[in-house]
C-alpha cells in the first residue's frame, strides 16, 4: 500500500502545477435585464476586448452589416430583454477602432470602426454580445445601453 501513495501523490502534485498554469478563460459578464422605461438610462458596463478568433466564426449565422477584427470564444457580456424595445441602442465608446458584433433571437448583426453602435426595434430574447478589437491586441471600452438616441 505504502507503494501506491507516492505515485498518486507525485500525480496530484503534477495535475496541481498543470491547473494552475493554465491561461483562464475569459469570463463572460451577465448584464442586467431589462424592460422598456429602463433605470437609469443609459446603463454603462465597462469591459476588455482581446483575442484570436474571427468575428465571424463565432456567431452560429453570417453578421448582418460590417463585421472585422478578432474576439475570443465566449461572448464578452450576455443581456435578457424582458420585453420588446420600440428603439434601443447599443453603443461601445473606446479610443480605438472596434466591433461589436450582437447575436439573438432574430439574427446577428455586427458594426466595425470608431465607437460602433447597433440600434433599432429589438425583440424580447437572450443577446450575446462580442466585442472585437482590428488586431486581436487587448482593449477596455465602455458599453452603453439606451432608449434614446445618443
Amino acid at each position: 500500500m505504502k507503494l501506491l501513495k507516492l505515485p498518486i501523490a507525485v500525480l496530484g502534485y503534477s495535475l496541481i502545477a498543470v491547473l494552475l498554469s493554465a491561461t483562464p478563460a475569459m469570463s463572460q459578464e451577465v448584464l442586467r435585464p431589462i424592460s422598456p422605461k429602463f433605470t437609469p438610462d443609459p446603463q454603462v458596463y465597462s469591459g476588455n476586448a482581446s483575442g484570436g478568433l474571427p468575428l465571424q466564426s463565432v456567431a452560429n449565422r453570417k453578421a448582418n452589416g460590417q463585421c472585422q477584427g478578432l474576439t475570443q470564444q465566449s461572448a464578452n457580456h450576455s443581456l435578457t430583454l424582458q420585453k420588446n424595445f420600440g428603439f434601443l441602442a447599443l453603443k461601445l465608446i473606446s479610443d480605438r477602432n472596434l466591433s461589436l458584433l450582437v447575436q439573438g433571437p432574430d439574427g446577428v448583426y455586427c458594426r466595425s470602426g470608431k465607437n460602433p453602435e447597433l440600434s433599432g426595434a429589438w425583440m424580447a430574447g437572450k443577446y450575446e454580445i462580442w466585442v472585437g478589437t482590428m488586431n486581436g491586441e487587448s482593449s477596455s471600452y465602455q458599453l452603453t445601453i439606451s432608449e434614446t438616441n445618443q
